[in-house]
């Protein structure tokens, strides 16, 4: 019996080796680099809070539009509710192959400049106050009165801004309507 397996096993491992057995590199996985590496690890490091897709969550804003730099500022040095994420929880490289994958995500233009009514106002902070906390939000009031001030604005982009953020909030992602009604009533340095 054992005679009849070395012949056996040793053709096998030649034809393995020939056909591209386990051990050819024609079976090895091409390397991944850049953004596509990039993508699990924001899955892992930033998708519960950004959404899986970047495209926000109602706990954070979706981040497509910025480039790798100022993704790596954030995340070392961030402004708002985010905390920093220091070398020791997530490497430089990581972060940099995170990066890649952010700055490649489609991003909107920067808002115009606006200046809601003192009405439009009251129902943006009542709005903003909703959805402060996302644990505890209030997402129809918020809904409520950010239908409001779209029903009383007469300006152009100020419709647009608020279409934008009454569906950022019904659609599960008012992080990003938090984000944006932060620096539309300055409550919040933009970056």
């Amino acid at each position: 019996m054992r005679r009849r397996l070395i012949p056996l096993i040793t053709m096998t491992s030649l034809i393995l080796t020939a056909c591209g057995g386990a051990d050819s590199p024609a079976s090895q996985p091409a390397a991944i680099s850049g953004a596509a590496a990039g993508q699990p690890l924001f899955a892992l490091n930033c998708g519960e809070c950004h959404g899986q897709d970047g495209t926000g969550t109602d706990e954070a804003p979706g981040i497509g539009g910025h480039d790798a730099e100022e993704v790596i500022e954030q995340v070392r040095n961030p402004v708002g509710d985010m905390e920093a994420i220091a070398s020791e929880a997530l490497s430089d490289a990581d972060l940099q192959l995170i990066a890649e994958f952010v700055a490649s995500l489609p991003g909107e233009e920067a808002h115009p400049e606006i200046s809601p009514s003192e009405e439009e106002r009251v129902h943006l902070v009542a709005a903003y106050e909703a959805i402060e906390d996302y644990e505890d939000m209030d997402r129809e009031a918020a809904i409520n009165h950010l239908g409001q001030a779209l029903a009383i604005a007469t300006d152009e982009a100020a419709i647009a801004i608020y279409e934008e953020l009454l569906e950022a909030v019904e659609t599960g992602k008012s992080g990003t309507t938090r984000h944006e009604l932060k620096e539309l009533l300055g409550l919040e340095e933009g970056h």
